[in-house]
């Protein structure tokens, strides 16, 4: 089987869906039998994905760049094309993207990563084309207005749970001592967020649930001045009581970022409508064993199991007594690794239904 992989957005390129295609693509090509390439955009790293064949082909995702992409695809010809919505750099050639793959090649898959928000996953066209839909969240459909689920009624729908886009570290006691000293983090409990800060992920709350007279502050991400949003965030950060307590480590690589979770006592990820394990992030941090705390609008309390507590969203005061509660509780961690391949072997399965 021949599957072609289509995102906006690949590594180096910062995008949680660019990572997730990388991950599936590695994990899809360890399969015997399965050829896997990806079509994405320019700059893209060809060898970021060992055994797969990387085509940085697109330009814009604009209308212009839609001969090319048929190019692509007539060339390639995959049994199966697999379009990932959404990413942070498709135009508006995006919304014709599968209607082209259909007339070009055949068979087609989307992924949407995000629940039905305005402009967030493909208009009206591409959920009336018929072919499959992967989504990785679960409740998608019923999360759904009515009417535009009534319109996915030609699609066959599979959920396929994503994984961490982080390797899983065991670090020694003196591991951590030595990462807590690179980056400052001695005399202090540290609490790290990691992925996009923007209003929705609640990285703002982390200053209300946190005490400065005891925690350290981790952002592994990146702030930039111009970002409003994040300017304030800047700036809360460099005055009292946070001023010296707060670290800024910028966009890092995977596993920098995993050994500063796997070195912290806890992560938090406020999201203000709540979250889940379907997030790459709250992942990233189980796959260490740290505990976690995140906010959920279908469960509440301590989940032994994957050491995460889950909070109401907005419940500052219960956040604050989850941390101080199981702050440095350690679980068994998960192999991503093996989640992937799982992963890996239900798109296949979904694949071959769909070219059957």
């Amino acid at each position: 089987m021949r599957v072609l992989l289509v995102s906006g957005t690949f590594p180096p390129m910062k995008c949680g869906v660019g990572n997730y295609t990388a991950d599936l693509s590695v994990s899809l090509a360890k399969r015997a039998g399965v050829e896997v390439g990806v079509l994405t955009s320019a700059g893209a790293d060809e060898s970021a994905a060992p055994g797969v064949r990387v085509l940085p082909a697109a330009r814009g995702w604009g209308m212009a760049d839609v001969p090319r992409i048929a190019s692509v695809l007539r060339s390639w010809r995959p049994d199966i094309v697999n379009i990932q919505y959404p990413t942070n750099v498709y135009g508006r050639g995006q919304w014709v993207l599968p209607g082209i793959a259909r007339l070009v090649n055949g068979p087609v898959a989307q992924t949407w990563h995000e629940y039905h928000l305005k402009g967030n996953i493909p208009n009206l066209p591409n959920a009336l084309l018929p072919g499959g839909l992967i989504v990785v969240r679960p409740h998608f459909l019923e999360r759904m207005p009515s009417w535009y689920r009534a319109c996915l009624a030609f699609k066959k729908v599979a959920f396929i749970p994503n994984a961490s886009s982080l390797p899983d570290i065991a670090l020694s006691r003196e591991d951590r001592d030595g990462v807590l000293d690179r980056w400052g983090l001695s005399g202090g409990r540290p609490v790290a967020f990691f992925g996009f800060a923007s209003p929705a992920k609640g990285v703002d709350l982390l200053f209300d649930i946190l005490d400065p007279a005891e925690h350290r502050l981790v952002l592994i991400c990146d702030l930039a001045p111009s970002d409003g949003y994040q300017r304030t965030l800047l700036e809360r950060a460099d005055a009292p009581p946070w001023k010296g307590k707060v670290t800024v480590t910028g966009f890092l690589p995977a596993e920098d970022a995993a050994r500063l979770l796997a070195a912290a006592d806890a992560a938090v990820f406020p999201f203000r409508e709540g979250g889940g394990e379907w997030n790459t992030s709250l992942r990233g941090a189980m796959a260490q064993g740290t505990f976690v705390l995140t906010t959920s609008d279908g469960r509440n309390g301590y989940s032994p199991g994957g050491n995460v507590y889950y909070a109401q969203p907005g419940n500052v005061g219960e956040m604050r007594n989850a941390l101080a509660r199981h702050i440095g509780a350690r679980g068994a961690g998960k192999k991503p690794s093996l989640e992937w391949e799982a992963i890996a072997e239900r798109h296949v399965r979904f694949y071959e239904s769909l070219v059957s």
